[in-house]
């Protein structure tokens, strides 16, 4: 460690336009693959490793089903019928045109890419898919709203999709509906796009203000433009490397991590945390080493390597905590813990240099000027007349009642894991919709018109000899069961399924002469023969309908699959999986494995996952971190204790947070159960500082008292600035219109106020006691007599 940062001062004094030339060339490299990014917003990415997903992974890849899709919602009015003549011409109208269009069709999924609740009526006068067709349907009677229904091809790549979806909605928003029917196409990267769309104008807003309020108050911080600029620019160039980074390591480079998700979007807020933390204190101790009278080089010399002590642990210290994350049986986070540690080594390598090499070309070229006392002046005016006054107050607590604040401290953060124990799981794309939005309202009438998601479908996987006779029967009586079950979609009483049996009788059914054949080999209307050459079956399916019949059975004849239209929605996933599991009995029973899966419950299978990967990560990290801080402490201090003493501030606010967002009704999902992490990456660099600077005060001062005070002081006042900075920076998101949105900046918000709370109160206390408690078993303090004289406090 101590080399790393004699070669960094060394730079920063020696070479300072060097470091920063190559700074600027590294971020224009990482700037341009930072360009690439991509979010995946798909639910399913969060799917631990296990039966249910394998088995949907397995669906979508050799069956080319389960893949995204998007809805034409054609939607009549209350007393209107979408299978009026100029409904269905339109519908017909769409599907031609979405057929005509290169991009579209080339992403389709194959063989039934597009299909429509029109399908069928020119002919004969009767729609032949009356599942998608809306609840109120009834035959001869019409139905107030219909599907037109995209389907995209599984093997896609998540930009190629996005793109051929929003392709298809401009395809439909640039013809032009009868006034019978209103027409809006709904799909996952319409809906994500749209929601961009309308939050651009608010986000910017709130951004503005964000960049305001941190402006504001680096300038209060600071008194000077270029700290504020620098601190400003370093945040932008970390932030640019951990995306160019997580560009390069993921699945379009490397491919040792996938897609930026939603969790990842904590991963830029930490660095924010983190990048002021570091760049206030970089500046601070410059600014107190130039008050001593030390020129701009060495200044940056001493502030790299004092302080850069403490910014290498705190690296360290959360580089490894974050790094547990890899275990998790979730993948993205597991990406996440890789994504925050390269970002938070970027923000110690940029910072690190950045700050003191520019203050030292600055300041020396200032020196060379005729505005040399001036401008020396007001760059080492310090923070005492503000902030670091303000906080030297504090140390009265840690003085006089350390035991009463350790106390009062303790109580809560056991109050706080109680009520933790408490909070829900939800796991939602929804959660971020206003539900009086165009968007929400759209939804709210798809799960009217449609009794739910209309993508809602389960599998049914079947390994084994398919050419059983037993097996195919097994499937037809399948299907009856499934007529009955009310979670499942059901249409003029028999259930939407379409399986290898199915699909025969369909194909049979279609031709008189093919029923025929269809007969002589054992398939007939009530069933399959005991010993119906199924293999033959088979053979002739596939010589009529090769496409269809891939969709449901393997070329091997040895793997098939059902699929069913579900309507159980996420709050009754149980009650579906239960009932399937009595439904497909008859096809367990038979020879062949049977595996049941379906989005929604590798989704619930996610939330338990959630639930069990977030205690446990926090654990890893937590236990991680004090390893580390405690070993470091032991070997290089000789006083082990004082590194579980340091993790005090991060093990407080854990509790405390989660404790909090129990009594705000918050639940955890996909960016308020990263909090706990944040309160880590923000709680174990406060503690380090706090701790690194005690220990070089106590070998400053004889009076113990003093020392707590002048590090409530220095480093105290410097928190200060970075926890009022980020808090106020992420607090106005309580002011958007998105819920969970509102959420985080709440959660964010207090959780940098916890970490600075515990920081100045709970763990001044702690090292006041525990030196205490040394001086009591005779521990001798060695002074530094170089270092024993400073201003008075206050």
């Amino acid at each position: 460690m101590s080399h790393l940062l004699r070669l960094m001062a060394t730079a920063a004094e020696r070479r300072p336009g060097r470091v920063i030339i190559s700074l600027f060339a590294f971020t224009l490299v990482l700037g341009y693959f930072a360009g690439q990014q991509q979010t995946d917003t798909d639910m399913t990415a969060f799917a631990p490793d296990g039966e249910l997903a394998e088995s949907l992974e397995l669906v979508q890849r050799e069956f080319a089903a389960g893949g995204v899709s998007a809805q034409i919602v054609f939607d009549a009015g209350e007393d209107g019928d979408v299978l009026d003549p100029a409904s269905v011409a339109f519908a017909d109208e769409v599907v031609a045109a979405l057929a005509a269009d290169e991009e579209v069709v080339a992403a389709l999924a194959q063989p039934n890419g597009l299909s429509s609740f029109a399908m069928g009526i020119a002919e004969t006068g009767a729609p032949v898919a009356p599942e998608l067709l809306s609840v109120d349907y009834q035959p001869g009677e019409g139905a107030r709203a219909g599907l037109v229904v995209v389907g995209f091809d599984p093997e896609l790549t998540l930009n190629e999709v996005a793109n051929a979806e929003l392709r298809a909605a401009e395809i439909v928003d640039g013809l032009e509906a009868p006034d019978v029917v209103e027409v809006e196409p709904f799909g996952q990267y319409i809906l994500s796009d749209r929601m961009e769309r309308d939050s651009e104008g608010e986000m910017s807003s709130l951004l503005g203000l964000s960049f305001l309020l941190i402006i504001l108050i680096l300038a209060l911080q600071f008194r000077t433009f270029s700290d504020v600029a620098l601190g400003l620019v370093g945040l932008i160039v970390s932030i640019t490397w951990m995306f160019g980074f997580g560009v390069l390591l993921g699945p379009d480079y490397l491919g040792l991590v996938g897609y930026f998700t939603q969790v990842s979007i904590i991963v830029p807020v930490l660095l924010v945390g983190l990048g002021i933390d570091y760049s206030i204190h970089l500046t601070s101790r410059y600014r107190e080493e130039r008050r001593h009278g030390l020129n701009a080089g060495r200044s940056a010399n001493a502030a790299v390597r004092t302080v850069g002590g403490a910014l290498v642990l705190a690296t360290c210290a959360t580089v490894l905590g974050f790094l547990t994350n890899v275990i998790s049986p979730l993948p993205p986070l597991g990406d996440f813990g890789i994504f925050t540690a390269v970002g938070v080594i970027s923000a110690f390598v940029v910072m690190g240099l950045l700050i003191p090499s520019a203050r030292n070309l600055i300041d020396t070229r200032r020196a060379r000027s005729t505005r040399t006392w001036k401008a020396s002046k007001a760059e080492t005016r310090g923070r005492q007349d503000g902030l670091a006054r303000l906080m030297s107050r504090t140390a009265f607590l840690a003085e006089r009642a350390p035991k009463a604040v350790i106390g009062v401290a303790l109580v809560v953060t056991v109050l706080s894991g109680i009520a933790a124990t408490q909070i829900r799981t939800s796991f939602s794309q929804d959660d971020f919709i206003p539900p009086e939005s165009e968007i929400g309202q759209l939804i709210a009438s798809i799960d009217d018109l449609f009794g739910g998601d209309v993508n809602e479908v389960a599998f049914v996987i079947a390994e084994g000899d398919l050419t059983d006779p037993a097996v195919l029967d097994a499937f037809a009586a399948v299907e009856t069961d499934l007529s009955d079950e009310a979670l499942v979609r059901v249409t003029d009483g028999v259930a939407q399924v379409q399986s290898p049996y199915t699909l025969l009788a369909g194909i049979a059914g279609s031709d008189p002469d093919l029923a025929g054949q269809f007969a002589e080999l054992g398939l007939g209307e009530d069933g399959v023969a005991p010993d119906a050459d199924v293999a033959g079956l088979y053979e002739l399916a596939f010589s009529v309908a090769p496409a269809q019949m891939s969709t449901v059975v393997g070329e091997n004849l040895d793997i098939g699959v059902m699929s069913i239209a579900t309507r159980a929605g996420p709050d009754r996933v149980d009650e579906l999986d239960a009932a399937l599991a009595e439904a497909v009995a008859p096809l367990a029973g038979s020879a062949v494995d049977v595996r049941v899966t379906s989005e929604l419950l590798v989704i619930d299978d996610t939330l338990d996952a959630l639930t069990t990967s977030q205690a446990r990560g926090i654990a890893f990290t937590l236990f991680a971190a004090l390893a580390l801080l405690v070993s470091y402490y032991g070997l290089v201090e000789r006083r082990p204790l004082i590194g579980a003493i340091t993790m005090v501030p991060s093990i407080a606010v854990v509790a405390w947070v989660l404790g909090t967002m129990w009594l705000l009704g918050f639940s955890f999902n996909v960016l308020t159960a990263m909090v706990a992490s944040l309160g880590i990456g923000i709680g174990v660099p406060f503690g380090i500082h706090m701790t690194h600077r005690f220990l070089e005060d106590r070998r400053r001062y004889d009076d113990l008292d003093e020392a707590v005070r002048q590090t409530l002081t220095h480093t105290g006042g410097a928190m200060a600035g970075s926890a009022a900075t980020t808090a106020a920076g992420f607090g106005v998101l309580v002011f958007a219109s998105l819920v969970p949105i509102q959420q985080f900046g709440t959660i964010v918000a207090i959780t940098i106020v916890y970490s600075f709370l515990a920081a100045v109160f709970v763990q001044p206390s702690c090292l006041r006691l525990w030196a205490g408690w040394r001086e009591r078993q005779g521990d001798v303090v060695t002074l530094d007599e170089d270092h024993r004289v400073l201003e008075p406090v206050g």
